[in-house]
C-alpha cells in the first residue's frame, strides 16, 4: 500500500486520535463520565478516516474480514451518536440519563441488517431473495444519505442542548467549539458528496481528501487543546464533590485575615440578612452566571432594591461582595490540604470566577497577591 506525504500525515494524525481516545477512556485525570463518549466519537472519526484510506488503497480486497469491518458495517450513522450524548451530559440536560437515547442506534440496527442480507446474498450464496438481486446498490447508497441527514439532524439538536444549557460560559464555550468543528466536518462531508466530481479542485479516487484534512485538524485540536480541558473538567468534577461534602460557609473577611466576622458585613436589616442567607446557604457565588437579576428574583425584589440594599448596608456593589465570597472560598481551598492536588485554575473557576484572567486579577486586587503567591507564603508562615 503506497502512500503520499499527504495520506502519511493524514495517518498519523488518525492513529494519534485513537491514542487519544484510549488515553481519554483509561487515564484517571480524564475519567469524567461525559469524556468517555467525546473518546468514543474521536476513536469511531478516527477508525472511518483509516477505513476510508485502507479503502482507497484496495488493501482491503486481500481480507474477508477487513473488507467486511471497513464496507459492510454502516459506521456512518454511529460516529456522532457518542458526541451526542457527550453534550447532553456536558450540558446537564435532563434526557442525558434516558434510556430512550438506546433507540439512536436503530437506524445503525436496520442497515447493518440489510448489509449483511446483501453479503449473504452476493457473496455467500446463502440466500436468493430477488429484490436484494435488484435493489442492493440502491440499499448502499439510501444508507449512505440517510447517514447525512440523520448526523445534520443531531448536529441541529446539539446546538439547542448546548444553548439551552445553564453551564459555567468557559464549559459552554468549549461545547460551541467541539460543535462548531463538526459542523465543518459535516458541511465537507455535504459538499464533497453532492457537489458535481468534475467542480472539485483534487482527484477524487474513493479518498475524501477535504474531509480527512477536516478530521486530521479537529483530532490534532483535541490533543493539543483538548488534553487540558478535560483534566480541567475532570478536576472541577472533584472539587466540586469536595466542597459539597465539606460544605464550609465562607465569610469574606478583611485583608488582615482576621477570624472574626468583618463589621462591615454586620447586617443592617433583615431583607440584607434574607440575601447574605441565600448567599451562603446556597453557595450561589459559586455560580459563573450568577447575576444581580438572579439573586433579586429569587429574594422576590426588583434588582435595583437589592443595588440600593447591598450599597446601604455594607457600602459596596453586588460584583464586589460576589467576587469577595469567591475569593474566601478560595484562600480556603488553597490552604486545605485536600485541594493540594488541583490546578488553581481548577479552584478558580470552581469558586465562580468566569475566566482565567478574571480570577488572577480580581485575587490580586482583593489580596496583594496571586493565587500561588498567597499560597507559598501562608505555607512558609
Amino acid at each position: 500500500m503506497t502512500l503520499n506525504i499527504f495520506e502519511i500525515l493524514v495517518l498519523v494524525s488518525l492513529t494519534q486520535g485513537l491514542f487519544f481516545s484510549i488515553v481519554i477512556l483509561t487515564q484517571k485525570p480524564f475519567r469524567v463520565k461525559a469524556n468517555k463518549y467525546l473518546a468514543y466519537n474521536v476513536f469511531l472519526l478516527a477508525y472511518i478516516g483509516i477505513t476510508e484510506l485502507v479503502r482507497a488503497k484496495g488493501f482491503h480486497k486481500q481480507n474477508n474480514v477487513i473488507s467486511y469491518l471497513i464496507d459492510d458495517i454502516p459506521w456512518l450513522l454511529l460516529f456522532y451518536i457518542p458526541l451526542f450524548v457527550y453534550f447532553l451530559k456536558s450540558a446537564g440536560n435532563k434526557f442525558s440519563n434516558s434510556k430512550k437515547l438506546i433507540f439512536l442506534i436503530i437506524p445503525f440496527i436496520i442497515f447493518l441488517i440489510l448489509f449483511n442480507l446483501i453479503i449473504l446474498h452476493h457473496e455467500y450464496k446463502l440466500i436468493y431473495w430477488q429484490v436484494i438481486q435488484d435493489e442492493y446498490r440502491f440499499i448502499y447508497d439510501v444508507g449512505y444519505y440517510f447517514a447525512i441527514l440523520f448526523n445534520i439532524v443531531l448536529c441541529i439538536l446539539s446546538y439547542f442542548i448546548i444553548q439551552s444549557s445553564t453551564i459555567s460560559y468557559n464549559e459552554k464555550k468549549w461545547l460551541k467549539n467541539i460543535w462548531f468543528f463538526n459542523v465543518i466536518l459535516l458541511l465537507i462531508w455535504v459538499l464533497d458528496s453532492f457537489l458535481p466530481k468534475n467542480s472539485l479542485p483534487y482527484t477524487n479516487d474513493d479518498i475524501t481528501y477535504p474531509v480527512w484534512f477536516g478530521v486530521s485538524f479537529f483530532v490534532y485540536w483535541l490533543i493539543f487543546r483538548g488534553l487540558i480541558q478535560l483534566k480541567l473538567s475532570q478536576e472541577k468534577s472533584e472539587i466540586k464533590g469536595l466542597l459539597q461534602s465539606k460544605n464550609e460557609q465562607i465569610i469574606p473577611k478583611k485583608e488582615t485575615e482576621q477570624t472574626t466576622v468583618n463589621k462591615e458585613f454586620s447586617i443592617k436589616n433583615e431583607h440584607f440578612e434574607n440575601f447574605l442567607e441565600l448567599i451562603v446557604q446556597e453557595k450561589l457565588y459559586r455560580n459563573p452566571d450568577l447575576s444581580r437579576d438572579i439573586v433579586a428574583d429569587k429574594l422576590n425584589m426588583s434588582p435595583g432594591y437589592l443595588s440600593q440594599l447591598i450599597s446601604a448596608s455594607i457600602n459596596s456593589n453586588f460584583t464586589t461582595l460576589i467576587n469577595d465570597y469567591r475569593i474566601e472560598d478560595i484562600k480556603w481551598m488553597l490552604l486545605n490540604p485536600d485541594f493540594n492536588k488541583y490546578s488553581l485554575v481548577a479552584i478558580g473557576l470552581e469558586a465562580g470566577f468566569k475566566s482565567k484572567s478574571t480570577f488572577y486579577s480580581e485575587f490580586k486586587k482583593k489580596t496583594g497577591y496571586t493565587p500561588n503567591q498567597f499560597k507559598l507564603m501562608k505555607k512558609k508562615s
